[in-house]
C-alpha cells in the first residue's frame, strides 16, 4: 500500500495534466454538442424511468432548460479546453453535463458510454489543470508576452490527478470483465451467449448485419472473441504496473469497441477516446515524434514508471 501511495502521489508533469485536460475537455465538448437532449426533453412523461438524482422529477425537464444548460455546459467546455478560467469552468462544464447524460439514462436503460468521461474528469476538478497549455498560463506569465513564460516544474499536484484518472480507465475494463464471470461464469466465454447477442442484434437492424453474422455463423471464432474480450478487460489494470503494455491493451480496447460498433452498432467511441486520452503520455510521444529526438525506454505510462517504478519515477521528476 506505501508503494501505492508513494506511486499515487509522485510529482506529475503539468503538460501532462494539461493534456489530459484538453484531451477529456475536447471530447466532453463534442458529445455535448451532439447529444440529443433536446429530443429526449420531449419525451412524453409515461415513458420517464430517471435514476439517481433525475428521480427527484416527474417527467423530463423543459426543453428550453435543456438547451441553456446544453449552452452553457458545451461553452465551459470549450473554455476550459483553451485553459481559461479553468478553475471555474471546468468544474461548471462538468457539472452542467452530469444531468444532461444522465437524461440518457432515463429511459429505462442504463446508457454509460459518457460515464467513464465524467468520472476521469473528477479528479481534474480540483487541481491546477490550467498550469500548462493554457490560456490561463500565457495570462500569468510576463507582461506583454515578450517571452515565453518559465516551465513549471513537476509537483505532487500535477501527478496525482492523472494517475487516478488511469486507475479509473483501468478499473471500469477490469470491473465490466468481473461482472461477465459474476453474473454468467466461465460459460460466458464457452456457451453460445455472444453468438445469440450477434444474432439477436442483426436480426433488430434495418438489414441482416455480415460483421455480425460472420462471426457467429462460427462457433469457433465466436468463442476466441468472447475469451479475448474478458482477456483484455481483466487485465487491463497491468498497465498501472507496466506501462509499456499500454500499446497491447490500448489498440487491444480500441478494436474490442470497433467491432462492437461494426457488430452491433453500439457506439463506445467515447470510452475508447477517453481510455487513449488518459493512457497515453501525450508530452512524451510529441517529444518523440520530433526530428532528431532522443528514443527512450518508457511507453505511454506516467513517467515511465508503474507503481513498481516509484523511486526511478520521483528521481526523473527532480
Amino acid at each position: 500500500m506505501r508503494r501505492l501511495e508513494a506511486w499515487l502521489f509522485a510529482p506529475g508533469d503539468p503538460r501532462r495534466l494539461a493534456a489530459v485536460r484538453i484531451g477529456l475537455c475536447g471530447l466532453l465538448a463534442v458529445r455535448l454538442a451532439i447529444g440529443p437532449y433536446a429530443e429526449l426533453a420531449s419525451q412524453p412523461a409515461a415513458l420517464f424511468r430517471p435514476i439517481s438524482f433525475l428521480r427527484l422529477l416527474d417527467r423530463m425537464p423543459p426543453r428550453g432548460l435543456v438547451l441553456a444548460v446544453q449552452a452553457l455546459a458545451l461553452a465551459c467546455a470549450v473554455l476550459a479546453a483553451a485553459g481559461l478560467w479553468t478553475r471555474v469552468l471546468l468544474p461548471l462544464a462538468w457539472t452542467a453535463a452530469l444531468p444532461l447524460v444522465a437524461m440518457t439514462s432515463s429511459l429505462g436503460k442504463v446508457v454509460h458510454n459518457d460515464v467513464l468521461l465524467l468520472l476521469c474528469l473528477v479528479p481534474l476538478l480540483p487541481a491546477p489543470a490550467g498550469a500548462a497549455w493554457s490560456l490561463d498560463a500565457r495570462r500569468a506569465g510576463p507582461p506583454g508576452g515578450r517571452r515565453a513564460p518559465p516551465r513549471t516544474p513537476p509537483r505532487v499536484a500535477f501527478g496525482w490527478p492523472v494517475r487516478t484518472a488511469m486507475v479509473v480507465v483501468a478499473g471500469a475494463y477490469f470491473f465490466s470483465g468481473l461482472a461477465k464471470l459474476l453474473h454468467a461464469g466461465p460459460g460466458w466465454v464457452t456457451g453460445g451467449n455472444l453468438r445469440w447477442v450477434l444474432y439477436a442484434s442483426s436480426d433488430q437492424q434495418p438489414a441482416p448485419n455480415p460483421y455480425a453474422l460472420f462471426v457467429a455463423d462460427r462457433p469457433v471464432l465466436a468463442h476466441l472473441l468472447a475469451a479475448a474480450t474478458i482477456a483484455v478487460e481483466l487485465g487491463f489494470p497491468l498497465v498501472l504496473w507496466r506501462p509499456r503494455l499500454a500499446w497491447l491493451f490500448l489498440p487491444a480496447a480500441v478494436a474490442m469497441h470497433a467491432g462492437i460498433w461494426l457488430a452491433m452498432r453500439l457506439d463506445y467511441s467515447a470510452m475508447a477516446a477517453t481510455a487513449l486520452v488518459v493512457l497515453v503520455d501525450w508530452p512524451r510521444m510529441t517529444a518523440r515524434l520530433r526530428p532528431g529526438a532522443p528514443r527512450g525506454r518508457a511507453g505511454p505510462g506516467v513517467e515511465g514508471g508503474g507503481v513498481t517504478g516509484t523511486t526511478a519515477t520521483k528521481g526523473r521528476s527532480r
